[in-house]
Parts: structure tokens; sequence; C-alpha cells
């Protein structure tokens, strides 16, 4: 049968670390088991790893149980996995949520875009995901809720890769000390959101914004910049509705911006060949694109099973010229050193 959230031993999870200093020689992480340090020494950027699904389901469940998969546990019924894979197939996201000291006999769910919470019997959800697929009017009956505080969710899938669990339970740690302090954020723990090698990951909904690289100095300034609904650049990997080529360009425009003390929403248009034309307000970046390609492994496992890792395409950005009311502003450096972990 389904069980509801209960809390868990300090058994129950990974402590996290933090990355090894960096060689000063070459600027790169010396601990290169983990994904996470062989993505930051070959110089892989954030920018351009934002996609995920607008259709989101999250189900609280022990972190205890929790397996590989990111949306089945060990301890399901066989009717809530059989509805759990006939939602992903329809094209549904359904991640697992937990947070420690959660006691409750209800299940938590939340569903996107429609930002709504629903507090299940166990005995419920089975049913809940079934009726999901004919729309919101047929959730009536399960006591839809408005979910309107920001959900952020941190992945600590240990699991899944070792480093969302040596890095992200201590952002999520940070992260929920930070929510608890302000009173206008829901944490979570939450299963694979994508790009473990960019350890700590981190999904806001409903704004749909993902980060990574997050240290736990970052969670005060991440919920700030969340709270005016803006991205926090620093840790910022683009636009979930925007391609990679997009993404990259919607990044550096803001950054090179944000300098200036431009801010706000980015609409992105490709003008040419690897040239995007970004507007912020009444400025407007022309972005130059290049190619690129790194070496890294995608996850962990990668480098257990000894692999041969190809290389991917990656861009770097130029932000050519930039116009605003106030005529020109300065370009940002064409290719930042991607090694340098920030101060």
């Amino acid at each position: 049968m389904a069980h509801p959230a209960h809390p868990r031993k300090e058994s129950d999870v990974t402590r996290p670390e933090r990355i090894t200093a960096p060689n000063p020689a070459t600027g790169h992480p010396k601990d290169l088991r983990f994904c996470t340090a062989q993505s930051l020494a070959a110089g892989e950027p954030l920018a351009g790893t934002g996609v995920h699904p607008e259709k989101t389901i999250l189900i609280q469940w022990p972190k205890a149980r929790w397996r590989h998969s990111l949306k089945i546990a060990e301890d399901m019924d066989p009717d809530i996995t059989a509805a759990i894979e006939a939602l992903s197939a329809a094209g549904w996201r359904v991640n697992l949520i937990d947070r420690k000291g959660e006691y409750r006999d209800t299940i938590r769910v939340f569903i996107y875009p429609e930002a709504l919470a629903f507090d299940l019997a166990p005995r419920a959800l089975a049913n809940f995901l079934v009726s999901l697929p004919e729309g919101a009017a047929a959730l009536d009956d399960f006591g839809p809720t408005p979910a309107d505080t920001p959900v952020v969710l941190c992945c600590t899938h240990g699991k899944h890769d070792r480093c969302c669990a040596k890095w992200g339970f201590a952002v999520y740690k940070a992260l929920a000390a930070e929510a608890e302090a302000r009173g206008d954020f829901d944490v979570w723990e939450v299963t694979h959101l994508g790009g473990c090698r960019l350890s700590a990951g981190v999904l806001v909904l409903p704004a749909l914004r993902k980060y990574g690289r997050l240290r736990p100095a970052d969670a005060p300034d991440l919920l700030d910049a969340e709270a005016r609904d803006t991205p926090y650049l620093p840790c910022y990997r683009g636009a979930s509705h925007l391609d990679q080529a997009e993404q990259v360009a919607e990044v550096a425009a803001l950054q090179h911006f944000a300098k200036a003390g431009i801010r706000g929403p980015a609409r992105v248009r490709k003008t040419q060949e690897r040239t995007y034309a970004v507007t912020v307000g009444t400025a407007i970046a022309r972005v130059l694109l290049q190619p690129d390609e790194v070496t890294t492994p995608g996850t962990c496992a990668d480098l257990d099973a000894a692999r041969p890792i190809a290389p991917k395409t990656v861009w770097r950005a130029q932000v050519d010229a930039a116009l605003a009311d106030d005529g020109p502003a300065p370009s940002c450096p064409p290719n930042p050193n991607p090694n340098e972990e920030r101060p």
C-alpha cells in the first residue's frame, strides 16, 4: 500500500562535502571523481541547460524509499506505479519530493502549470493520478488549493547520482533555513531534475527557472532574486521555454545589462545565423554565439563505467553591441574563464 511521508534518520542521508579547492597551477578541482568537478574543470557553461517540461507533477514520498528512478519508489503499489508511468508517457514530468521533519497522514501533491496543491489520503493517490489527464475540473473532488507560495526544489537524489547528495543536501538545508526565516518560499528535496554534473541543481516553480552549481552561500541571494521574480544570474541556466542557443543569448544579455542596473524579462529573437537580439525593457543587445566543444561525463555513472566520453557542442556568447535609453553600454568580456569559481 502507499505510505505517507515520515521522518528520516540521519543515516538515511549522505552528508555533503565541499568541492576540493582548485589546483593553483591549473584552476581545476583536484578531486575529479565526481561529474560535477569534471564539468567545472572542462569549462562547461551553465547557460543553455535550463530546459524543463512545463507539465509537472510533484508527489511527496519518503526519501528513504527513493531509488534510481526519479518517479517510482520502492514501496509504491502497482496501481500507483502504472498511473505514474502512463502520465510520464503522456508528457508529464513526475518527480518525488520530501523534506526532513514532515509529519503527515496525507500525501502532498503539486501540479503545474495549474499551480494547485492537494493533500491526499494514500488510498486516493492512484485515482487522483488516473483523473489528472481529464483536466483540473476532474480534480475538484480531491480538494485542490492554490499553490500560492513559490516552490523551491533542490535535487538531493543521491541514489541517482552521488553529486546530488554530495552538494545538493547542503544547499537544500541552506535554502530551507533561509525560507523558514523569510516565510515566503516552500522548499523541498526532489528527485532527479536533470544535469547531475551541474550540482547542486534547483528548480523554482511556478516560474520554471532552473539553476546549477549552487552552494549554500547562494541561498539568500537566490531567494531574494526569486522574491523579485527575477533570475539569480550567477547560477541561472536559461529560460526553460527557449532552446539551447537562445538560452545562452538570454543569459549573456541579462548578465551584461545587470552591470548597468538594467533588469527585467528578456525577449530573445534570432536575427541571423548565430546572432540574436535580446531586449530587456528599452535596452537591446546584439549577442553573437560561437560553437565550442567540451568533453565531460553526463553523470558519475559514466565515470564509474569508464565509458568513452564524446565531446558535446556548447555555445559561447559575446555581447557585441547594446543600446539603452542613455546610449551605448559597454560590452561584457566575450569569454570569461569558465573554470573560475565564484568568490
